[in-house]
C-alpha cells in the first residue's frame, strides 16, 4: 500500500473512535507467555477476547514453505512477508480466514463462532512479534464483523488492534533484529511489521495514549463523583434516625414538654406521627443507593471507552437526577430540627455518640 502521512492517521483514528472507541492495554505479557509456552491457541483466544470477539479458534500450523494460495480461502494475509512465489520469507506467519457468513460484532452469534487461524509452526521464536501480528489479523475480523467501510484497509486494521489495546505490544514487537555473523564480519537485518512507518506508529501511539489518558480522567472524575454522591445519601438517611429517636423520646416525655412545645410546632410534630411519614424518603434513597451501586460497578469495570458506554454513563446520570432525594430530603430534616429544640441536650449527645460509633438501633 501506498505511505500516508500524519493527517491521514489522525483522521483514520477519529473516524475508529466513532465505531470501535478505544481499550486499556492488553495484558500481553501473559499472552506473550502462552505462546513462548507453544499454548498458541490459548494465547489467539485471549487476543481475540480482549478485541471482543468471544469467537474458537481452529488452528493450524504451517511449514516454512507454505505458500499463502489465494484459492484456499484465506484473505488476511497482508503482513507476511512473501516473495514472488507467495512464500512466507520470514519469521513470522498469520492468516485467519474471514468467511462471509461472520456475525455482527457483539451479537450472541459470534459466541464459540470458528475462525480459522493458521501459523507458521516456529511463531514462538519472535513471541511478542507475533501477538502484535496476530492481534492486527484477528483486527481484520473485528472490521468485518462491524461492516466497516475501510474494513480491508491495512492502515486502519494496524490502528484497530493498537486502540483495542495492543499499542504497546506491536510497539515492543514490530521490529525484528537478526545477526549473521561470517567470520569477523557481522550483518544485522532489522524486518519492520505492520504497514505504518516509524513517523505513523509514533504518532498514531501518542494519540492513542492522549485519548487513553483523557478516558481514563474520565473515569477517575466519574468514581470521585459517586464517592461524593454516596457520602451525600449516607448523610442524609441519617436524618431518618434522628427523626425516629427524637419522636420516640417526645412521645416518652410529653407530660414534661407539653408546656414547652408551642402550639405552631405541636401541630407540625402531630403529623409526623402519619404512618410512613418517612417512606417516601426512605425509597427514594434507597433507589438513589441501589443506583450508584450500578454506577460504580460499571464504571469500575469500564476498559473500553467508546459511544455506546458514554451514552450508558450519561443515562446513569439522568437517572441519579430523576430521584429528586434532595426536596423528600429536607421534609425530613425539617421535621428534625423542630423536635430538636425540644429534645434535652443530654439526649442529643448520647444519639450523636450512638450514630458516630454505629450503635443505632
Amino acid at each position: 500500500m501506498d505511505a500516508v502521512d500524519n493527517i491521514y492517521m489522525d483522521d483514520a483514528i477519529t473516524a475508529l473512535m466513532g465505531s470501535i472507541g478505544v481499550k486499556e492495554t492488553a495484558d500481553s505479557q501473559t499472552i506473550v507467555s502462552l505462546v513462548r509456552s507453544r499454548k498458541v491457541k490459548e494465547a489467539i483466544k485471549e487476543i481475540a477476547k480482549h478485541l471482543g470477539l468471544p469467537i474458537e479458534v481452529n488452528l493450524s500450523y504451517v511449514s516454512n514453505e507454505y505458500s499463502a494460495d489465494a484459492k484456499d480461502g484465506f484473505r488476511s494475509h497482508h503482513l507476511v512477508k512473501t516473495d514472488s512465489r507467495g512464500r512466507g520469507t520470514d519469521a513470522i506467519t498469520a492468516q485467519v480466514s474471514i468467511p462471509s457468513s461472520l456475525p455482527f460484532y457483539g451479537t450472541t452469534g459470534m459466541v464459540n463462532y470458528p475462525i480459522n487461524v493458521r501459523v507458521r509452526d516456529n511463531c514462538a521464536e519472535h513471541a511478542m512479534t507475533f501477538v502484535g501480528l496476530m492481534a492486527h489479523e484477528i483486527s481484520h475480523v473485528v472490521l468485518h464483523s462491524i461492516r466497516h467501510t475501510e474494513k480491508q484497509n491495512e492502515f486502519y486494521t494496524d490502528l484497530t488492534a493498537m486502540m483495542l489495546g495492543f499499542a504497546e505490544v506491536m510497539r515492543l514487537g514490530r521490529k525484528v533484529v537478526t545477526s549473521t555473523r561470517k567470520g569477523n564480519t557481522t550483518t544485522t537485518h532489522t524486518t519492520t511489521y505492520g504497514y505504518l512507518s516509524d513517523s505513523n506508529f509514533d504518532f498514531a501511539i501518542e494519540r492513542i495514549r492522549n485519548v487513553l489518558d483523557t478516558a481514563r480522567a474520565k473515569k477517575h472524575q466519574a468514581i470521585k463523583k459517586i464517592d461524593t454522591m454516596e457520602e451525600d445519601v449516607h448523610r442524609k438517611t441519617i436524618a431518618v434516625y434522628y427523626f425516629r429517636d427524637y419522636l420516640a423520646y417526645l412521645d416518652k416525655h410529653l407530660s414534661k414538654k407539653t408546656k414547652k412545645i408551642s402550639q405552631h410546632d405541636g401541630q407540625w410534630i402531630a403529623t409526623f406521627h402519619q404512618p410512613d411519614y418517612t417512606a417516601e424518603f426512605v425509597s427514594a434513597a434507597h433507589k438513589m443507593q441501589d443506583q450508584l451501586r450500578q454506577f460504580r460497578n460499571f464504571v469500575q469495570n469500564l476498559n473500553h471507552y467508546n459511544d455506546v458506554r458514554s451514552d450508558m454513563m450519561r443515562k446513569y446520570e439522568e437517572t441519579l437526577r430523576s430521584v429528586e432525594l434532595d426536596k423528600k430530603y429536607d421534609r425530613i430534616r425539617g421535621a428534625v430540627i423542630i423536635m430538636r429544640r425540644y429534645v434535652s441536650l443530654t439526649h442529643r449527645f448520647r444519639t450523636f455518640l450512638k450514630i458516630k460509633f454505629g450503635k443505632r438501633a
